[in-house]
């Protein structure tokens, strides 16, 4: 009985959560497609500590109801899902859209997002309707707040709640 009620509850709370996807070679323009704009794009790595400042100040602004249009992408080809979900899990961000790079050659997948990005993280994107502004260091807290204030009115309904 206590294996059943314990299934149930880690069932229960997997259903909250968003799957963390592989993300192909290929795949990242179908990926933006599927977003609103403005949209922020946030890579990331298990290994880069400031990495995990942004995440917490993503987790937060979560904690806090806020609605923000984001995507967040993994660029560890070689840890483990697991490691990442539970790094996600741990800031609050795995309810966030979140994609893994897949490709073997995390080069492949960095050129093929910007061919003027060398690997550097934190790395963010700023999409909009008619530009694209990209950001290497971390984005603090207080930026993601001014960057929010920012958002037109009619665009806030159309993005996602995280």
């Amino acid at each position: 009985m206590k294996r059943l009620a314990l299934f149930m509850m880690l069932l229960a709370f997997s259903c909250f959560a968003t799957a963390l996807e592989p993300l192909h070679r290929g795949d990242y323009q179908q990926v933006l497609d599927q977003q609103p704009r403005p949209l922020l794009v946030v890579l990331w790595s298990v290994d880069c500590p400031p990495c995990y400042d942004e995440l917490a100040a993503l987790g937060r602004l979560h904690q806090e109801g806020e609605t923000l249009p984001v995507v967040l992408i993994n660029t560890d080809t070689r840890r483990s899902s697991d490691e990442v979900t539970a790094t996600l899990q741990q800031h609050n961000t795995d309810a966030l859209p979140n994609y893994q790079f897949a490709d073997p050659v995390p080069a492949r997948q960095r050129r093929e997002i910007d061919p003027n990005w060398y690997g550097e993280l934190p790395r963010s994107y700023l999409i909009e309707e008619d530009s694209t502004q990209g950001h290497s260091g971390t984005l603090t807290e207080q930026r993601l707040r001014d960057w929010l204030k920012t958002l037109p009115l009619h665009n806030i309904e159309s993005v996602r709640r995280f």
